[in-house]
């Protein structure tokens, strides 16, 4: 058999990998936005509220979930402009768009993958899926509904964001994140 002319591809057969889910929290009404981090005393690390997607759930309703479960802010997944290679929903514009990044308006997609190798030694990863979120500013704050893991949620300017974040992986992400967000809605508060 002729070798592949596919570009080179990993696979991780269940159960050699972990799905999992999280939102960069934005509080629009500040200028600048603020993001919502938390912060793990035990550890001293600094993380982006994330979590594992639990069986039929969908990795959306899982970022939403975990964010509410880590930080306790009512949230939403946040529209937002920015380039995709998802194909639309509409069959008829699936078969006319060129196979590529478009910029699409006021979707909700992913704005970042991360597959981090777990340091188990056995191949095993963890997926991530990240999304843009804000918080409901006009419903109450439930609290932290994880308060046993000792998670503390704390908002910050996106500079100070990236200089507490543990993971320089999720430093990336937030920093995508802030451009789609000031690209979409500007940097005034909402």
């Amino acid at each position: 058999m002729p070798p592949s002319l596919l570009p080179t591809s990993s696979t991780h057969l269940t159960p050699t990998f972990t799905e999992s889910a999280g939102a960069i929290l934005f509080r629009l009404s500040t200028h600048p936005h603020q993001i919502c981090i938390i912060h793990h005393p035990p550890s001293s690390e600094y993380l982006l509220p994330k979590g594992r997607r639990n069986i039929s759930e969908t990795a959306p309703q899982a970022a939403l979930r975990e964010v509410t479960e880590e930080t306790g802010f009512p949230r939403r997944l946040l529209p937002v402009n920015m380039p995709t290679r998802a194909p639309p929903a509409d069959d008829q514009q699936q078969q006319q768009m060129p196979n590529g990044a478009r910029e699409l308006e006021g979707i909700c997609e992913p704005v970042a993958v991360q597959i981090r190798q777990l340091n188990e030694g056995n191949g095993n990863v963890k997926v991530i899926w990240w999304y843009v979120a804000a918080v409901n500013e006009d419903e109450p704050v439930r609290g932290n509904l994880l308060a046993r893991e000792e998670f503390v949620p704390e908002f910050y300017g996106h500079e100070e964001v990236g200089e507490k974040l543990t993971f320089r992986g999720d430093q990336e992400v937030v920093r995508k994140a802030v451009e789609i967000v000031e690209r979409t809605y500007g940097t005034e508060a909402a």
